[in-house]
């Protein structure tokens, strides 16, 4: 076997696992709707309506988040499983449930990891863990 088609071969096969997220299922592009809350210490916070408290990353790093009856941006950085979110300006309505936008901005701030399998979305950080689906 000559040296060419051998590397052509390396190539192919390197090309195929480059369309394949580390995270699973992107999570760009896609707008999450936030279903529990889980803090460290407490019980967890089931979303009653999870359309008031969703996230979307853009795939320009960017970020929109409507927190009950606010909406925030921010922008974020994504490495495999790693994220980190910059501080997030935020709308200041004072919201009929008081608390759970904040507590859910919060948590997006705090988020260090992101894993999507299939339609749910877990962020974790070290005092909370937020579980979206889409």
């Amino acid at each position: 076997m000559k040296a060419v088609p051998l590397l052509v071969l390396i190539l192919a096969f390197g090309a195929v696992g480059c369309d394949e997220s580390p995270t699973g299922p992107t999570i760009v592009n896609v707008t999450w709707k936030l279903e529990t809350v889980a803090r460290v210490g407490t019980a967890t916070i089931t979303i009653p309506n999870p359309d008031q408290f969703t996230v979307r990353f853009e795939d320009n790093s960017n970020l929109t988040a409507r927190a009950d009856c606010n909406s925030c941006s921010g922008r974020y950085t994504l490495d495999g499983t790693s994220i980190s979110i910059g501080n997030l300006a935020c709308t200041l309505i004072a919201c009929p449930m008081p608390g759970l936008d904040q507590i859910f901005s919060a948590a997006l701030q705090g988020a260090r990891t992101a894993r999507a399998s299939g339609n749910q979305l877990v962020m974790t950080g070290p005092d909370y863990t937020l579980t979206f689906r889409n």
